[in-house]
């Protein structure tokens, strides 16, 4: 008797990995589905995502990309070449650990150019396993139009010099800056983000941090950054002040 039940221990075992691998199936198709419906989704216009405390948050889905942008907006009392002074001083390991705290190697590729008003550099940023380093190779341009708008432009050169090997250099970043005066000292600064980490790594996540990140950087980081007197008593002979 003992020997005739000893095989419906298999058959049960394999109805039970049968059906554990239905649910896999089923689970990993409606993933898939769910991520081709988001990436095919998105109404192509900003939408105001947070409003708070003088700081608004927008975010901008393009279907078709699985990428999401974000348009953060402040205002304050600042001079133009303070706002643009982070951005075109202390190119340094230093600097860059304060825009990003994971950052551990920043090197000048190309120095100022004090005629097209450009730079490039090369900025290293650090994960934890299992994700690889990032290189954020960089041209930084800045220009002022007739309105004294100034436009601080941060574009992705990835190619410009050889990789390196063991890191996954971005592709895609263009995050573009813009400095509006507004009269009686005021000034609205305007940050537009569009960054892609590339390689094995959640976009996801970035996606949905994006809004509190945003909010919290342009709210309590930056003007920390600002007060700071190497930039606040910066001058720019190509930068003429409202």
């Amino acid at each position: 008797m003992e020997n005739e039940n000893k095989p419906a221990k298999p058959k049960k075992w394999k109805r039970v990995l049968k059906r554990i691998g239905i649910v896999l199936i089923s689970l990993i198709a409606i993933l898939y589905l769910y991520n081709w419906y988001w990436v095919n989704s998105g109404s192509n216009e900003w939408q105001l995502e947070r409003d708070e405390d003088g700081v608004q948050v927008y975010s901008l889905k393009v279907p078709g990309d699985n990428v999401v942008k974000y348009r953060t907006v402040i205002k304050g009392r600042y001079t133009l070449s303070q706002l643009a002074a982070p951005h075109l001083l202390d190119h340094n390991l230093e600097t860059c650990k304060e825009w990003f705290e994971n950052c551990v190697g920043c090197k000048i590729i190309e120095p100022w150019d004090s005629i097209r008003h450009y730079d490039v550099s090369l900025w290293t940023l650090e994960f934890p396993s299992p994700f690889q380093p990032r290189e954020l190779l960089i041209n930084t341009s800045v220009r002022q139009d007739e309105n004294k708008v100034v436009t601080i432009d941060v574009t992705s050169v990835p190619n410009a010099v050889e990789h390196n090997e063991g890191k996954i250099r971005v592709e895609r970043m263009h995050n573009v800056w813009q400095f509006t005066p507004l009269g009686d000292g005021v000034v609205q600064c305007q940050l537009t983000q569009d960054i892609s980490l590339g390689g094995f790594f959640p976009q996801f996540l970035m996606n949905m941090a994006g809004k509190d990140a945003n909010f919290e950087f342009m709210q309590k980081e930056l003007p920390k950054f600002l007060q700071k007197e190497k930039y606040k008593n910066a001058t720019f002979p190509f930068i003429e002040e409202q």
